[in-house]
């Protein structure tokens, strides 16, 4: 099959990429100009230089395409509703009539668990709350889940939207890079012990569930979560990975109220002077890590046969040992 992965040099995108060679599809992958190609070496895809907000790059792209996978996005707890809006809305959008134009069979968006609202839930399926959202990229991967589905709905083109959770694993130069420092140090802190469930989704398990939603034909129309599937804190997560890295678990836990608070703060700071950098912490990482954010799996298992191949611990072990390679190079 022709595939197409937008954000094929990016964490998620390499991984997908990875597996649809083995599988022997023809993969062709949307970089930009300057993008860092690191997490693509070694592996076999024809790689086209466009952007999302670039439509005739874009119709270069899809041509001949079968199958999209869009993963290339805005992902942060920080920025404008508009900058959000331009990437995940508008440059979707701009795929989208691309792959129309071009006949693509198939689009697969790649959204997030975080259109859910941080409710402190358990189990959580497709179908629960979507609460109004001060966080931007929240809402505007809602927007796009929404348009995506009028598209498909409108018998344009065949859609499916997963939503991933907490996407853990070796390539990780974003999470795992910026706590980097911290993890070393023993200066990793949590919040209200790290007693909250997470969302942990392992990169070739996602991977996985990709590839199954985009070959499923019961898939189009359909929104799936795709996490690991286990009960695991964020407590014992850190605990299992500072471990494998053979450095001092966290120590210190702040109380979520104090945290939302030195956030709110930060972020009034940081807009009074218009500091265009990340505050160090933030009311959505807060908000996120207070409270329980657990999905079931049981829609992806049930209509897509998915389930997770690799372990956490094996999945951790395989992070640490990416970790020392890439990362203490870095810091």
């Amino acid at each position: 099959m022709k595939v197409l992965v937008t954000g094929a040099n990016g964490f998620v995108g390499a991984a997908l990429c990875k597996k649809l060679v083995e599988r022997g599809d023809r993969v062709r992958g949307l970089v930009r100009e300057t993008s860092d190609l690191t997490l693509l070496e070694g592996i076999s895809i024809q790689k086209v230089v466009g952007s999302l907000e670039s439509p005739e790059s874009l119709d270069r792209a899809v041509d001949g395409i079968e199958l999209v996978y869009h993963v290339a996005s805005a992902v942060s707890d920080w920025g404008s509703l508009k900058m959000f809006r331009r990437v995940n809305v508008e440059g979707t959008r701009n795929l989208l009539n691309a792959s129309i134009r071009a006949g693509v069979n198939r689009f697969v968006y790649v959204s997030s668990v975080a259109v859910h609202s941080f409710i402190g839930a358990q189990e959580m399926s497709e179908d629960s709350p979507q609460l109004p959202t001060p966080f931007p990229y929240c809402q505007t991967k809602r927007e796009t889940e929404a348009l995506v589905m009028e598209v498909h709905h409108q018998k344009q083109i065949e859609a499916t939207v997963v939503r991933p959770g907490d996407v853990f694993g070796p390539g990780d130069r974003t999470s795992l890079l910026k706590m980097a420092k911290l993890l070393e140090t023993g200066k990793m802190a949590t919040i209200g012990g790290g007693q909250t469930l997470g969302a942990f989704t392992y990169v070739e398990n996602l991977a996985d569930g990709l590839i199954l939603a985009g070959i499923r034909k019961n898939a189009a129309g359909q929104a799936y979560i795709i996490t690991d599937g286990i009960r695991l804190t964020w407590r014992a997560y850190f605990e299992k990975l500072t471990k494998a890295l053979d450095v001092p678990q966290p120590r210190w836990s702040v109380r979520p109220s104090i945290a939302y608070a030195l956030a709110s703060t930060m972020e009034f700071v940081y807009r009074l002077f218009r500091i265009r950098s990340r505050p160090p912490v933030t009311r959505y990482i807060v908000a996120h890590l207070r409270k329980d954010f657990h999905f079931s799996i049981e829609k992806a298992r049930r209509e897509l046969e998915y389930e997770p191949k690799v372990h956490i611990d094996e999945a951790i072990r395989r992070t640490a040992d990416w970790y020392r390679k890439a990362v203490r190079q870095s810091i």
